[in-house]
């Protein structure tokens, strides 16, 4: 899998273009890019390509003075993105890569096709550095991005930032149908609640969507208590087991002519039939 394949004199002018294009400007020095279908250097750590299953479709080479300086893998096979990148990251700790922890951006409820899941990982010595991202595609299945940094992982991880955890999304994310013009519109909450809308360009009917993303609440273990739907209005109630009397409801309003407005939310019930306080903070959202 290693080297580069023969290529045609087209296919030799289309790898320079390539090159061009991905060239970026370098305060150390001039950087070089150089693309190889199905393909990586000799001086890249092999494990970073042959640990996984998936499909290799090649990669992206950067050198100063003849030396690496970065490269980019691209594979794609079956798979949600947060087990494909899972997969990948345990199959290098076993190898004795290290997790980075590092900031991560609030997680959960409608979310665009294609947002991903992404980690970080360092070698031993704590020289080198590579960042994963997996994002699912619109046809099904997994594009997994891995970028290798062979220097200034230390300052990498400086840069990165301190300790910023915050309090878990109770609810799970939510991809749109493929095809489906969609729009997050915000996601936030916590103590006691937490909401999520979007806006979807689509004819689909109301109770379709509701369908749709009903299926995903399922699959991440909500239970379904009751719901009904009209021409221009869906919703169910849920039950989030485990949760500590937690409930869900999933809105989907079709009140014009293409275009669906989607809300979902989960709220702690506290013994009385009270609603959870806590902290909140949201914005953009369906009220």
């Amino acid at each position: 899998m290693s080297g580069v394949l023969p290529e045609t004199e087209r296919e030799r002018q289309l790898r320079q273009l390539a090159g061009r294009l991905l060239h970026w400007p370098d305060p150390e020095g001039p950087v070089t890019a150089d693309l190889l279908p199905v393909g990586y250097p000799d001086d890249l750590p092999p494990e970073i390509v042959d640990r996984t299953e998936l499909r290799f479709l090649g990669s992206v080479v950067r050198r100063r003075a003849g030396t690496l300086v970065g490269a980019e893998m691209v594979f794609e096979g079956p798979g949600e993105p947060e087990v494909v990148v899972s997969s990948y990251e345990s199959a290098l700790v076993e190898l004795g890569w290290e997790h980075v922890d590092q900031p991560r951006p609030m997680r959960g409820g409608f979310q665009f096709r294609g947002f991903g899941e992404m980690t970080c990982l360092v070698d031993k010595t704590k020289a080198a550095i590579i960042f994963i991202q997996a994002m699912d595609r619109e046809t099904g299945g997994t594009e997994l991005r891995v970028r290798y940094h062979p220097e200034g992982a230390q300052e990498t991880i400086r840069n990165m930032g301190g300790d910023m955890r915050q309090e878990e999304s109770m609810i799970p994310n939510l991809k749109p149908p493929p095809g489906v013009k969609f729009r997050p519109e915000g996601m936030g909450g916590g103590g006691g609640r937490w909401q999520s809308g979007a806006r979807a360009e689509t004819e689909m009917a109301p109770t379709e969507l509701e369908a749709f993303f009903a299926k995903q609440l399922e699959a991440a273990g909500w239970g379904w208590m009751t719901g009904s739907a009209d021409d221009t209005f869906a919703w169910s109630s849920w039950l989030i087991p485990d949760s500590g009397e937690w409930r869900g409801v999933l809105l989907v309003l079709g009140a014009f002519p293409g275009v669906r407005q989607l809300s979902v939310q989960a709220e702690r019930v506290v013994p009385g039939g009270h609603r959870g306080g806590g902290g909140y903070a949201v914005s953009g959202l369906i009220g």
